[in-house]
């Protein structure tokens, strides 16, 4: 036999006793060229951008939390205020409501007041008691004014500067005693 047209096993070696012959294995190699890494700058920038845009966000948030507590407590200072005119509007009302003041104001008016009422009961209308039109009092006639002369009567601001008392009467060398 010649060496060419013969194929020989290959002989195992001594640690792969019992195992599969060895076969050859092509060799791997790199057929694309690998890429170059990537350019930092437009990294950087997009996260500059990214911080810009985020602190400035949280600044316009702030501001507008800031303005609307301005606003929160102006409009807390108006509700008092008017809680505190409600209150005396309230206390006016009850008081020309007494029962004191509304009668000096039908006075007032010319109305008098009725000694027997009569009521009139609203679920069936019916008329409850006599009742009976209400007497003036009787008019008193205004005093007379009294005939006075120009001496009785004493002139406006003649009591001087005492504030209604007698001027203090002058002493013997001229000054007033008090």
């Amino acid at each position: 036999m010649s060496v060419l047209g013969t194929a020989t096993a290959p002989k195992p070696s001594p640690a792969r006793r019992g195992s599969r012959p060895a076969v050859a294995r092509p060799r791997l190699t790199v057929v694309a060229p690998l890429r170059r890494p990537a350019p930092r700058a437009p990294f950087v920038v997009l996260v500059g951008a990214l911080l810009t845009t985020g602190l400035a966000a949280l600044l316009f948030l702030h501001t507008a939390i800031a303005e609307d507590s301005f606003r929160l407590h102006d409009l807390t200072v108006r509700t008092a205020e008017l809680a505190d005119r409600e209150q005396a509007l309230e206390q006016e009302i009850a008081a020309a409501a007494a029962p004191q003041r509304l009668a000096a104001r039908a006075a007032a008016l010319g109305m008098v007041r009725s000694e027997n009422p009569a009521f009139i009961r609203i679920s069936d209308g019916r008329i409850l008691g006599r009742p009976k039109p209400g007497e003036p009092p009787p008019v008193k006639a205004p005093p007379r004014p009294r005939s006075s002369s120009p001496a009785a009567t004493p002139a406006p601001g003649a009591t001087g500067s005492t504030g209604g008392r007698p001027a203090p009467s002058p002493s013997a060398t001229g000054t007033p005693r008090r």
